[in-house]
């Protein structure tokens, strides 16, 4: 949680140049990609078209299609009117990418492997629907609206393009929308703008992904002023007139009426039910309830495809069919087998859910079938009992819920709708017959060994996410099942503390923050996260002592937690512990061989003690685990400096200030000076510095580096200038010194 970007300024003189000091495998059950290539493909020139909508953080009971009267979605509510509405439509975790990576891969999470996020990716082995269209012939394209989902995650196989390049587009967006937000009208215009430019005589595949609705609600004007008391109503309103022009734009280019729509959530919002103000934390409707709409494409004339008159491998032919409303219980797992008949392929074996594209085409109920979900959240987060639940429809045609926990609940979901009457005490027959349907499915679908689902996880991508709400996983190791843990109905109000208190420290609040944590810590000494936040705050008021004491109490917590070592070992090695803090950096390596920051730590703590080879192995070491990581290559550039090897120092170096053109890192813009130096590279010298002298007039290094450039280029008139710049900032500058002497302006140093 501390932000600790390190890297050495490389001084030099312009004849003795000193370098100072500063400070995923296959397991036994899964499937192949030769998946993919046993399903035949149909003729892609009779097959329909599919538009993907996914809306992120959407309540199916905000929406006017499903009863809301207090909201405005018309472009949703006349969708809805031309498509098949499933009443009963869940998630199977209230979670974005464990979300989408179920739906895409037509899967259960316990067998994807992708369980929360971050710390997780799709195995490259599970196929997705993506591929499968690929490859009957379909242009594919992504646009999504948030970083979450980018293609690190592993959902990007199959598409032709995947645009996950984030930022405001406009001036004035720019003050509403932060880099973690794309606008919904932003995701329409690219959409749109790539239908344009897809090859003509292709059917395609456009996945369009919504994020307004994710918290923070600001919703630009007039939706943020009409729906002042109900900002995230005003998401929802704002999406939907994105919406609203997506669907103009289709039917301007003769493309709505045949093309398949699916229109869905990942999960819903908490808003408060249950004490649950966001989502992931637990399972009831009101996160797991989402709202799903499938519009069947039609042909010229506008009568609807009915599958039952297509031969193995080709398009549906076409013939009346109405919109209906289905009660059925479905779970997005059913969307991708479903959208594979709507065109034509044949659903996989890999797929685990139900195809229902027939019993939309007929207008009837599908047969009905168990709906799973679950939450890992509480676990790797918070160290507290996961969640899982299963819906399914009784004998008497009823839709009951069984939420597996430290205390079962079982809910008629007719008569109680909102999940206030716990029949598992009343019931108690039937809710150990829930139980062991529920673990029977899951024994049934699950992989013979468990998925490799966890993946790296960067700085960036840490900070992301705890910008969005969410906390880190500090909880626990792996996402095994248990009930033996605290019961998240138990501690929802020190959940909802700790959400509160990682806004104020977001803020900068930290003196609220740390009465919020150390009222947590009262009641529950060992909570990781109370401790993690309290430290860090402790570590940013200089308060080394008490941050040391508070890490020391994280690390006995979470003794798994590979951020409480790298936490510990900044303390120690900013009171001089030197061999202390490697020791600790060591043991975060090994409590987390896949999370590239602690041996980038490791490496950075070790060229500081001039041990270059070993601080070189490390640093390559975290860029094998994320090869964009600045903070690895910065220091690894520095590393190649001392050892003499220029080209490598500026091509790494290079990479950093690439990687980040906006940012404009100082440090490594005169480090690279440097190297150029070395190079004989004098314009590209005179070029760094003149931009780090913008960037900080008063950097005497870079007029020492101009004036060694113009000095070895011949122009002792501009070299003499710029001596006499550096020396008037700083008269102890070396390579200032050494070159005025040189120049005869100042007796030698």
């Amino acid at each position: 949680m501390v932000p600790m970007r390190r890297c050495r300024i490389l001084p030099a003189v312009v004849y003795t140049f000193v370098l100072l000091q500063s400070v995923h495998a296959v397991w036994a059950g899964a499937p192949t990609n030769e998946a993919i290539a046993d399903s035949s493909p149909p003729q892609a020139a009779r097959s329909p078209s599919v538009l993907l909508i996914t809306i992120d953080t959407l309540r199916a009971d905000h929406l006017g299609c499903y009863g809301y009267r207090r909201g405005a979605t018309p472009a949703i509510d006349a969708l809805a009117k031309q498509a098949a509405k499933f009443e009963h439509a869940f998630s199977a975790v209230p979670l974005t990418l464990p979300s989408h990576a179920a739906l895409f891969t037509g899967t259960y999470p316990f067998y994807n492997g992708v369980r929360d996020q971050p710390g997780f990716r799709l195995p490259d082995n599970i196929p997705t629907l993506t591929e499968y269209l690929a490859r009957a012939g379909y242009a594919t394209a992504a646009v999504l609206g948030s970083p979450v989902l980018s293609r690190r995650f592993g959902l990007s196989r199959g598409f032709d393009e995947y645009d996950d390049h984030f930022g405001a587009s406009t001036e004035e967006l720019e003050a509403v929308f932060s880099d973690t937000k794309r606008p919904a009208e932003t995701v329409v215009r690219l959409g749109l703008a790539w239908l344009d430019s897809k090859p003509a005589g292709k059917p395609y595949f456009l996945w369009l992904h919504f994020y307004d609705p994710h918290m923070p609600y600001v919703a630009p004007e007039p939706f943020r002023s009409r729906f002042a008391d109900r900002p995230y109503d005003s998401e929802i309103a704002y999406t939907d007139s994105a919406l609203a022009t997506l669907f103009a734009g289709l039917r301007k280019r003769g493309l709505f009426e045949s093309t398949v729509i699916a229109l869905t959530a990942d999960h819903g919002e908490g808003l408060g039910d249950r004490g649950e103000s966001t989502h992931g934390y637990f399972i009831y409707d009101s996160t797991l309830h989402v709202p799903l709409l499938v519009k069947a494409a039609s042909d010229a004339s506008g009568v609807r495809q009915s599958r039952g008159t297509a031969r193995p491998g080709q398009a549906p032919a076409f013939e009346a069919a109405h919109p209906t409303d289905v009660k059925t219980p479905v779970s997005l797992v059913d969307l991708a087998p479903t959208l594979l008949r709507f065109v034509g392929i044949k659903v996989p074996t890999s797929m685990q859910g139900t195809d229902f594209s027939g019993s939309i085409l007929a207008g009837e109920e599908p047969r009905p079938h168990p709906v799973y979900a679950e939450t890992m959240y509480p676990l790797l987060h918070l160290g507290w009992n996961p969640l899982r639940a299963l819906v399914a429809e009784t004998p008497g045609q009823q839709v009951e819920k069984y939420i597996q926990a430290p205390h079962p609940e079982l809910y008629d979901l007719g008569s109680d709708p909102g999940e206030k009457r716990n029949k598992s005490s009343s019931s108690s027959a039937e809710a150990a017959t829930r139980r062991e349907q529920l673990e029977a499915f899951v024994k049934t679908h699950s992989p013979a060994r468990p998925p490799p689902g966890r993946g790296p996880v960067s700085g960036k991508t840490a900070e992301l996410f705890s910008s969005l709400g969410y906390l880190a996983s500090a909880g626990a190791p792996d996402p095994e099942w248990t009930t033996s843990r605290r019961d998240p109905k138990d501690c929802i109000s020190e959940n909802e503390q700790l959400l509160h208190a990682a806004h104020e420290y977001q803020a900068l609040h930290y003196d609220a923050a740390a009465r919020i944590l150390e009222e947590v810590l009262r009641h529950d000494p060992q909570q990781p996260h109370a401790l993690d936040y309290l430290g860090t705050i402790q570590f940013l008021r200089h308060d080394l002592e008490g941050a040391r004491a508070t890490y020391k109490r994280l690390v006995q917590a979470a003794p798994y937690y590979a951020t409480a070592y790298i936490q510990l070992g900044h303390v120690e090695a900013l009171l001089g512990n030197r061999s202390e803090a490697e020791r600790l950096y060591r043991l975060a390596t090994e409590a987390d061989p896949s999370n590239p920051r602690p041996p980038r730590e490791l490496g950075t703590l070790l060229l500081a003690n001039g041990k270059i080879g070993p601080a070189e192995e490390m640093l390559r070491q975290a860029l094998q685990l994320d090869p964009g990581d600045v903070l690895a290559l910065a220091p690894l550039g520095e590393a190649a400096a001392l050892e003499q090897h220029y080209e490598e120092a500026a091509t790494l170096l290079q990479r950093v200030l690439d990687a980040e053109p906006a940012r404009r890192d100082l440090t490594v813009m005169l480090n690279l000076g440097f190297v150029c130096l070395k190079l004989g590279r004098f314009t590209d010298v005179e070029r760094l510095m003149k931009a780090a002298i913008q960037i900080d007039p008063r950097q005497a290094q870079a007029y020492a580096l101009l004036g060694a450039a113009s000095h070895e280029s011949g122009d002792n008139a501009g070299a003499r200038e710029a001596f006499q710049h550096a020396l008037a900032l700083d008269p102890h500058n070396r390579m200032a010194l050494q070159g005025a002497h040189a120049l005869g302006v100042v007796p030698p140093p």
